[in-house]
């Protein structure tokens, strides 16, 4: 609710203070007297145009300070909190200072861009009269006002596809960042699988190296072996009396008959006869290990190809058998993360899929509810139109899709996927017969669009989030019963709605609530802006004057009396 307007030094208004108490204002006063300031006044402050040529005469800087009371406004509140400027407070004050350099907005003695001003300032109020200002003639709000009227299960099924498709895109965007991600790792991967393939092929073992590297030296040394192990066996036991067995035998024999003789040398008798023994044992193991030497090429030749293998890949990793071992095991750890990933891809894979199905149904029932409603929104605001003699307008809520080749298939054709479903919605207006539907920014006259949005307003009434209406040119060309009509839907209206009205009409300026009159004064060779609240006996007064003009008389004032009851 717009609870007060305060005006410094802006265009004629010295010092004007207005403040409003009730969700039905009337702002009347003779032609040319500045009522129009008022609606720059208030444009500015929700961040329209501000030029310094509308400083007042003499002065530095001019200065608009709007309050709106948040009671209701949700919207508004929503925007102060993205702005950080939230802080439970009821009221919240929009602020612009116009000087000769520069302008500057405040919200709640913060200063602020004016784009802030203005996304803040479109929340609360809107104005209806002034083209650059009208919410109405942006056509990204009608799929809105549309949705509202709707009602719970439309707005229900609204909330259900903005949830999907927000999940979809999130989905979408994780999957194209893991494809990019599995793009970029595809060449490592490739790499990767080619050294886990060839050093899973070469099957290394812990020390199977130096068992080869041994093994290796005895094939390649096999005859000197033999020889080795034949000449040592021939000098432990072979024939003859020159054998060292047969020497050992010798001298034992000698040390145990000496022994009797002497037994301290008995010890080395026994010492003797354990070497002998000894000896004995050498010989069968030689004798063994002799059997089992044999000279095998086929097994010399695979363990040199064997060696040879191991040191390629020894050279060409820079590491031992046991490092690359180890780093086989990492290699596979790596690969273990790509398939994962791969996993992933197809695991997202499958939500999308899963997702697109559900919205691709749930996008085509809303829009076949939007449709519908837009059947029963049309006809309302066409009888609107008729009451406010614009019987012969044609109008119509247009719906179109967008053709995207990476949106969604509907009905065989691909179409770009909007937060909010597949529709584009724009309200369309044929204020004459034999004319094309328009936009409604192409209306030219600002009484007719004043009207087009009162008809649009009233049939939104209990669904509008703006909690702020005012109109300018409402009234313009019309009287009589129509006159009469436009004041039952303001009235209407700001049960819902505060209304604030600026009019040349009495049947308007009869309504029941607050009316303030607007006045031009000339004092010391200036010229003021004045307002002032009338009382009830004024607002009679006021209403006169506007069904006469300046001869008011006793008739036009129980004319007057007679408006202003009927709404008692």
């Amino acid at each position: 609710m717009l609870v007060g307007i305060l005006l410094t030094d802006f265009a004629i208004a010295k010092k004007v203070e207005l403040a409003f108490d009730s969700s039905l204002v009337i702002i009347s006063g003779e032609t040319g007297t500045g009522k129009t300031i008022l609606m720059r006044a208030l444009t500015a402050a929700c961040g329209g145009d501000a030029t310094n040529n509308l400083i007042r005469a003499g002065s530095n800087k001019a200065q608009i300070e709007v309050s709106f009371m948040l009671d209701g406004a949700s919207k508004g509140v929503d925007v102060l909190k993205k702005l950080s400027l939230f802080e439970g407070e009821p009221i919240v004050i929009l602020s612009r200072v116009i000087d000769k350099n520069r302008t500057k907005g405040i919200i709640n003695g913060h200063p602020m861009p004016i784009k802030s001003l203005m996304e803040l300032g479109s929340s609360l109020i809107d104005m209806h009269g002034q083209h650059e200002v009208q919410s109405l003639l942006n056509s990204s709000t009608h799929i809105l006002s549309l949705d509202r009227f709707g009602g719970e299960s439309l707005l229900s099924l609204k909330e259900k596809v903005i949830a999907e498709i927000a999940a979809y895109r999130r989905i979408s965007k994780d999957l194209n960042d893991l494809i990019e991600q599995d793009k970029k790792y595809r060449e490592e991967r490739d790499f990767i699988n080619f050294e886990v393939e060839e050093l899973e092929k070469a099957g290394l073992q812990e020390e199977e190296e130096e068992g080869l590297i041994k093994e290796e030296k005895i094939l390649s040394n096999v005859q000197e072996l033999a020889n080795l192990i034949g000449n040592s066996r021939t000098s432990i036991s072979g024939e003859g009396n020159r054998s060292i067995l047969d020497l050992t035998e010798l001298v034992s024999a000698n040390l145990t008959r000496a022994s009797v003789i002497d037994p301290d040398l008995s010890s080395l008798s026994e010492q003797m006869e354990s070497i002998s023994v000894q000896l004995k044992e050498i010989d069968r193991d030689l004798a063994r290990y002799d059997g089992a030497i044999i000279f095998d090429t086929d097994r010399l030749s695979f363990i040199e190809e064997r060696l040879s293998l191991l040191s390629a890949l020894k050279l060409k990793y820079k590491k031992t058998v046991p490092e690359l071992i180890n780093y086989l095991s990492e290699l596979k750890e790596r690969l273990q993360s790509f398939n994962s990933l791969e996993a992933k891809i197809m695991e997202l894979s499958k939500q999308k899929e899963e997702f697109l199905s559900e919205i691709k149904i749930d996008v085509s029932e809303l829009s076949l509810m939007r449709k519908e409603t837009a059947t029963r929104f049309q006809k309302e605001v066409l009888n609107e139109l008729k009451d406010l003699a614009m019987e012969n307008a044609g109008f119509k809520v247009s719906f179109k899709t967008v053709a995207d080749e990476n949106g969604i298939e509907i009905d065989g054709k691909m179409v770009k996927l909007f937060p909010d479903g597949i529709d584009l919605v724009e309200f369309l207006i044929a204020p004459n017969p034999g004319e094309g539907f328009k936009p409604l920014a192409s209306i030219a006259s600002g009484g007719e669009l004043s009207r087009v949005t009162l008809a649009i307003k009233k049939v939104l009434a209990e669904v509008d989030e703006i909690p702020v209406l005012i109109f300018d040119e409402v009234d313009a060309g019309i009287g009589g019963k129509t006159g009469e009509k436009v004041a039952e839907k303001l009235r209407e209206i700001s049960k819902y709605r505060q209304v604030i009205c600026i009019t040349h009409l009495p049947q308007i300026a009869s309504l029941p609530g607050e009316h303030f009159v607007v006045e031009k004064v000339v004092e010391d060779g200036e010229t003021f802006l004045k307002t002032r609240k009338l009382e009830e006996c004024e607002r009679v007064n006021e209403v006169a004057r506007m069904i006469s003009g300046t001869n008011v008389t006793t008739t036009t004032i129980s004319q007057a009396k007679e408006l202003i009851g009927r709404w008692e």
